[in-house]
């Protein structure tokens, strides 16, 4: 997949690294925005941090182990559905997290992007 050139995105490579993965890893503006939490959220202690983390942490799982240098994610993609708590009630919202490979820079890279269900 190659990304379009007017697309922004949010390096998250540290945090990939840190989970294991091999390649740099970008989440999508729109994906970045759901993963923020508001005000009253953060007040509880949930961060946008850890949110990406586990999002991370469920891809990398999600990769079949034992394979070569040259694991990727398969050509349609990974889905990672991820509950997403809205305040100050407290509603979770189920979203879905899709994460493709792209050619971004000359380089491999992972794209998260987020998918809603439609009603």
């Amino acid at each position: 997949m190659k990304k379009k050139d007017n697309d922004e995105s949010t390096e998250v490579n540290d945090f990939a690294e840190s989970m294991g993965l091999r390649y740099p890893v970008c989440l999508s503006n729109e994906l970045s925005e759901v993963l923020k939490p508001n005000e009253y959220l953060s007040g509880l202690g949930i961060n946008f941090n850890d949110r990406v983390n586990t999002i991370l942490s469920i891809l990398r799982g999600s990769l079949k182990p034992g394979l070569s240098s040259d694991e990727r994610i398969p050509k349609n993609g990974i889905i990672i559905p991820i509950p997403i708590v809205n305040g100050p009630y407290i509603k979770e919202e189920m979203v879905s997290v899709k994460a493709e490979m792209y050619d971004g820079d000359g380089k491999e890279t992972i794209l998260l992007t987020v998918i809603r269900e439609t009603e």
